[in-house]
């Protein structure tokens, strides 16, 4: 029979080989293609030439027979003589060759190394917080069939401008997608650091925990515009659908281009679309292509949080010469407003940053007032410049109505519920962020410090890892290991922490100077208490370094040396009372100079003002030593005792670890409130696992 033909042939044989051969030699190649960062179409020539070969193969083993003479044609060998049979055992034990290889390196592809776990403990004091296990993303890969990640574009143009082109159109693909609630879109800050990565796609997928890639490049050419991107499986590194616009470059183009790649990735996870989704995909932000080139350039640039003032300003230029160039342009006058208020939260302030951001937000409110981009610019606009925290949490969650996976309004939401106490809802916001955003080495540290303050110990060890693990040189990373070091009672080991970078830089931020002189001023160290000293930034807006010396001099009985201190301090406090006299700094350099002065009644009167002065803010309690201190080296007990019995009622006895090593209340030991207080910290130190 026909069958048996082929059978005798070894047709079957030669297919069967053909297959396993093939698929091994496209796993070599994808290897050493991606390594030298090869273009795609070459491993697409490669994969057609292997596809034209198996008919081949199949038509050669049909019609030749290989012979100790030669390859002969089937019709010229005598049957009793053909040794297809001998042939035919020969490929068996290669084919079975080949599958054991193929096998081996499947097993090895899916199984071998550990998985990735961001959580390390190198520095000095892991021993006291060495604990790893956290939700990794294995198990959100296990949960979560519609996590995509965007690679960043390749830029395949000539010009460096372009660059900017293509960061912006890749952040406004991530945008679009971030609309979907289906989806779960990792965010830019985790996704930007795999630029010209060599990284092999399930590698990448396991960082950061998703089961789809979305990679591509963009190639500007005069008039024209060509991108090409493929949606990746993560788990077999297939392509589940790709695609090449080459189009003419327009406004309406970009957007359809996005639109459609956009449709075509929800289409591909099957994550269905709502309504107000499927047509916020249609709209156009702008007809203006060169406002939308600046536009792009500024989302480029921007990351949201914790810009120099240098940075801010270059974003703000680009925004504005887009509205320049588009008056109509919402989503550039929202980003705009972002910016200024940004600027006046985290920057030397001009002093009109709050009205520049309030006409930008009027306008985008005037044009687009339910986007997420207005009701974000809103959200910080009410958090960041008013400290209103009920209004921003209503444009946050309006924001995620509409955009689901909006990393700003999400953070945003985040940090606003801490400061209005709900700290639970807090750190289950900020959970969700770090699963957006795994490799930002931020909101790890901000997660620990409020699981820390919160109680969640064991909790907060796994966030404080991983976060040093990912910024390691981030002060404030480091700030958040000393505090949990110190809270577990771990004093030798912050100390050997304090002695390795980034603390022994000299450009360190006043507040973990702060912490750096409470541990050396705990383990009694006086040349390193100079050596501190001497890095703070005395003559700033701020008198928190002249109240650190003034401390160091209260230690030592230098009453001279306290005195000229004083002296030097009155001058500034006159000076800041003058020209900020409602600034919470000057308030707070008050409340300090008064107590280092141990003037009880100014001391009462400066506390009663700056509390009456400032918003509400339930961390403030807990991260505002200025008030605590100045109670204690005046000589307030009742003052002080109020203060913190009010504290560790509102968080726990954890909190009272400050009070237990800071030198400034050695006056107050012996006082039995104070005792009762230290009891309870010890008796949580002791259960505390």
């Amino acid at each position: 029979s026909f069958f048996n033909e082929l059978k005798r042939r070894n047709v079957f044989r030669v297919a069967i080989g053909y297959v396993i051969t093939a698929w091994l030699l496209l796993q070599v190649v994808d290897l050493v293609l991606e390594n030298i960062n090869a273009p795609d179409w070459v491993m697409q020539v490669f994969m057609l030439a292997l596809a034209i070969g198996f008919p081949l193969a199949v038509f050669f083993a049909w019609a030749f027979e290989v012979t100790p003479d030669g390859v002969k044609r089937e019709s010229e060998i005598d049957r009793s003589q053909s040794i297809a049979k001998t042939t035919g055992r020969k490929m068996d034990r290669n084919i079975i060759i080949a599958m054991a290889l193929a096998l081996a390196y499947f097993a090895y592809d899916k199984f071998s190394g550990p998985e990735y776990d961001p959580i390390q403990t190198p520095e000095p004091g892991s021993e006291a917080i060495a604990e790893t296990t956290v939700i990794t993303t294995s198990e959100a890969l296990k949960t979560d069939d519609k996590s995509i990640a965007v690679l960043p574009l390749v830029n395949r143009s000539i010009s460096a401008e372009d660059a900017f082109f293509a960061e912006g159109l890749h952040d406004e693909l991530l945008t679009q997608l971030s609309r979907i609630s289906a989806l779960r879109v990792i965010s830019r800050t985790s996704v930007m650091g795999y630029a010209g990565t060599t990284k092999r796609i399930p590698e990448i997928a396991r960082e950061l925990g998703v089961k789809t890639l979305l990679e591509g490049g963009v190639q500007r050419s005069g008039n024209r515009v060509r991108i090409n991107v493929q949606l990746i499986d993560a788990a077999s590194d297939e392509h589940l659908w790709a695609e090449v616009y080459d189009r003419e470059l327009s406004a309406d183009n970009l957007f359809e281009i996005q639109s459609d790649i956009t449709q075509a990735i929800a289409n591909a996870l099957q994550a269905v679309l709502t309504g107000e989704e499927q047509q916020n995909l249609d709209q156009k932000p702008t007809e203006n292509l060169e406002a939308y080139a600046y536009y792009l350039r500024g989302k480029a640039e921007s990351r949201g949080y914790g810009r120099e003032t240098l940075d801010i300003d270059k974003t703000i230029a680009s925004f504005q010469a887009a509205i320049d160039l588009d008056p109509q342009f919402a989503a550039a006058y929202a980003a705009l407003a972002i910016d200024w208020t940004e600027r006046y939260w985290g920057t030397n302030k001009l002093g009109n940053e709050l009205q520049h951001a309030l006409k930008a937000l009027q306008q985008a409110q005037a044009l687009a007032p339910e986007s997420p981009e207005t009701l974000t610019a809103e959200g910080y606009y009410h958090y960041w410049g008013y400290l209103n925290y009920v209004q921003a949490i209503a444009a946050f969650d309006r924001a995620l109505e509409r955009e689901p996976g909006n990393f700003l309004a999400l953070r945003g939401k985040a940090y606003t519920l801490r400061r209005l106490g709900n700290v639970e809802e807090s750190i289950a916001t900020m959970e969700k962020v770090v699963l957006m955003d795994p490799l930002n080495a931020e909101m790890p540290a901000d997660l620990g410090y409020t699981l820390l303050h919160a109680g969640h110990i064991k909790r907060a060890k796994v966030m404080v890892n991983r976060s040093v693990k990912l910024g390691a040189n981030r002060p404030f990373n480091s700030l958040v290991r000393a505090e949990l070091l110190l809270m577990l009672g771990a004093l030798d080991q912050a100390h050997q922490m304090v002695k390795i970078s980034p603390w022994n830089d000299q450009n360190l931020p006043a507040y973990v100077l702060d912490t750096k002189l409470l541990i050396i001023r705990a383990k009694a160290d006086t040349g390193e208490i100079d050596q501190v000293l001497g890095n703070f930034t005395v003559g700033s807006q701020s008198l928190g370094p002249q109240f650190s010396q003034g401390l160091v001099y209260l230690d030592r009985g230098e009453q001279d040396k306290l005195n000229t201190l004083l002296s030097d301090m009155q001058e500034s406090v006159q000076t800041a009372v003058l020209e900020r006299p409602n600034e919470e700094a000057t308030l707070l350099d008050l409340v300090a100079f008064h107590g280092l002065s141990q003037n009880k009644s100014k001391l009462s009167e400066a506390v009663n003002t700056y509390y009456a002065s400032v918003k509400p803010d339930a961390f403030r309690i807990v991260e505002n030593r200025t008030i605590p201190v100045a109670y204690a080296v005046a000589g307030d007990s009742e003052g002080l005792l109020d203060y913190l019995e009010k504290m560790v009622e509102q968080f726990g006895p954890w909190e009272f670890y400050y009070f237990a090593l800071d030198p400034s209340f050695n006056n107050m030991r012996d006082l039995p409130r104070f005792q009762t207080l230290d009891k309870r910290y010890r008796q949580w130190l002791e259960q505390v696992e």
